[in-house]
Formats: structure tokens, C-alpha cells, sequence
């Protein structure tokens, strides 16, 4: 069983420790694919600049041109396009992110030990410099079992996520997929709703869907925080999506059956009042604002009206 490293790249000062923490693998990936995202290439003229020719040795590396335009989110739909199914295993990394030396070696393991949608290993939020300034709000039922491997299927996924307005999975970046689940991620969406803007935990549970989660309760790296990151931009496009994405996904996942009408009410009301607090000064959040407390009255009219704005709202910034 062989894993493909996927990296969208677009932000070239971090390549040195992206490359160390691959080189340091006690179980190498098979094949690592940069996809160029960078306005001019200037990731990839990093990449096979003469300082990083030490970094590069004996790594299988393949960097083909990115797309340029829809984002990150785009740039990884590329990178899925280019792998094609080459390996049993997939891993999306993120060009920031950091990856510890036993980070394959625990997620093969995992894959081994059953059938498995994809893996997902605690991580640590680190700063800039990669030091370690928090961890993951893990639920009891998971964070207290004894197995250092938790088999999760799809009733627990969604009950303990977007119903909470919680992701405690993490990002890509932790996650290794295997391959019969690249489709989820090439159409992000349930019961017609897109839930782009959230994709990775929207990718877990549309996984747990098709076969469980393997959780590894072990700390395989780490995701870095940063003036530049989308997270640190709370007013910007993605943010908002990102908090929008909560509503998008309970409504898709009541559409499917996973969750019932009152549970969707309950989780609309939570996401009314805190979309008000956080947004409720942003003009073009005041539509959703205004639709979020008659969807939590269980206004069916209200929940077509939110679909309409909120897929214009992801045509209009291009997600």
C-alpha cells in the first residue's frame, strides 16, 4: 500500500521544512506532486533552485503548473486531476503545514488494520515558527478510548460535528484518503447543498459516508497560523464561507437523512445568533443574518432562499 503527497503550492518561504518533514519520514510517500499555484512560479523555482538540491534528494518529486484561478480549493481538484488514481492512498498537504517523521508510517498502519474511508491524526496549531500553541477540543468518546486507533463510523461523524458547529478533525493536511474517496472531494456537496468553504471536514464526513474514519489519537503535525493564512483574515471571503459552510452542511445533511428537522432548528438557532455577533457590521452577511432565525423555525421557504444566496455567494468569490 503506497501514499501520493498532494501539495497545492503557492507559498514558497516555508518549502525547506515542507521538504525536511517528507525526507524525515520513517515511511516515505511513493511520489510527491507539487501543483505551482504561484502567481509567477516562484514556487517552483524554489523548488529546483541549488539550495534546496540537498532537500530534494531522493524524493520522487513532480511538479506540474497549477490552475491560477478558484483558489487553494481549485488548485487541489488540479492535483487529484494529475495523480489519477496512482496510488491506493492519498495525502492533500498543505505547503505550510508540517508533517512529523511517523506521520505515514501510523497512517499505513491504519489502513492496514481495516477498511478505512481515510485516516485523521490529532495535530497541534502552531505559530509562524512551527511552535506548538494548541491542540484539538476532541470529544470524550473519542479522546478517552482506550484504542490509540478509533474506527468512527458515519452516525458519530455527524452527530459530533457540523450538528455542534464543530470541526475537530482538522485539516487536510492530518488526513491520509484512500483512493475510492477522491470522488467526494471533486463534488463537495449533500442533497444538492454545496458545502464549499468547509471543505475538509465537509470531505470527512462525506467520506464516513462511503466507509469509517480511522482517528489516530496520536499528534502527527502540526497546522501553522499566520498573519497570511485565510484564518487570520476574519472578515474576508473565506471566513465567512467558512462559518456559512456550518449552515450548508446541516442542511445538506438533514436532506440526506443524517440529521432530524428538530436538530437542524437547533443548530440553525445556534448559527443565527452567532453569525449575528461575529458579522451582523458586514452588509453582505445581513441576508444570511436575516434567514438563519426562520430557518430555525423550520421556514421551508427560508431554507430555498438561503440555497439560492449562498451558491451566488460562492459563484461571486470564485470558491
Amino acid at each position: 500500500m503506497h501514499i501520493t503527497t498532494l501539495i497545492p503550492a503557492y507559498k514558497p518561504q516555508y518549502l525547506a521544512e515542507l521538504l525536511q518533514c517528507l525526507r524525515l519520514q520513517t515511511r516515505p510517500a511513493r511520489q510527491i506532486i507539487f501543483s505551482d499555484d504561484s502567481p509567477n512560479g516562484e514556487f517552483r523555482a524554489a523548488l529546483y533552485s541549488d539550495a534546496m538540491a540537498p532537500l530534494r534528494a531522493g524524493l520522487d518529486i513532480e511538479c506540474v503548473e497549477g490552475p491560477r484561478h478558484g483558489g487553494g480549493y481549485a488548485n487541489m481538484l488540479h492535483l487529484l486531476r494529475v495523480w489519477d488514481q496512482r496510488s491506493e492512498l492519498f495525502h492533500l498537504m498543505l505547503d505550510d503545514d508540517v508533517a512529523y517523521p511517523e506521520f505515514y508510517e501510523r497512517h499505513l498502519i491504519a489502513h492496514a488494520s481495516t477498511q478505512l474511508s481515510c485516516s485523521v491524526s490529532r495535530r497541534w496549531t502552531a505559530n509562524e515558527q512551527g511552535l506548538p500553541i494548541g491542540g484539538q477540543p476532541v470529544p470524550p468518546v473519542v479522546a478517552n478510548h482506550a484504542n490509540r486507533i478509533v474506527t468512527l463510523d458515519d452516525g458519530l461523524v455527524f452527530m459530533t460535528t457540523a450538528i455542534e458547529c464543530k470541526n475537530w478533525f482538522g485539516e487536510f493536511s492530518n488526513a491520509v484518503f484512500r483512493a475510492e474517496t477522491a470522488p467526494v472531494l471533486v463534488k463537495p456537496a449533500f442533497g444538492g447543498v454545496s458545502y464549499a468553504g468547509i471543505w475538509d471536514l465537509g470531505a470527512f464526513m462525506a467520506a464516513s459516508l462511503l466507509a469509517p474514519v480511522g482517528y489516530l489519537q496520536d499528534h502527527l503535525g502540526f497546522f501553522r497560523t499566520s498573519a497570511s493564512g485565510n484564518s487570520s483574515k476574519f472578515f474576508g471571503p473565506y471566513m465567512k464561507g467558512a462559518h456559512l459552510g456550518y449552515v450548508a452542511l446541516v442542511l445538506g445533511g438533514q436532506r440526506i437523512g443524517k440529521y432530524s428537522p428538530v436538530q437542524a432548528r437547533g443548530a440553525f438557532a445556534i448559527l443565527a445568533q452567532a453569525m449575528a455577533q461575529r458579522y451582523g457590521s458586514q452588509e453582505d452577511m445581513l441576508p444570511f443574518i436575516a434567514l438563519l432565525p426562520q430557518m430555525a423555525a423550520g421556514d421551508e421557504l427560508a431554507e430555498a432562499s438561503f440555497i439560492e444566496i449562498w451558491h451566488a455567494y460562492l459563484r461571486r468569490h470564485d470558491f
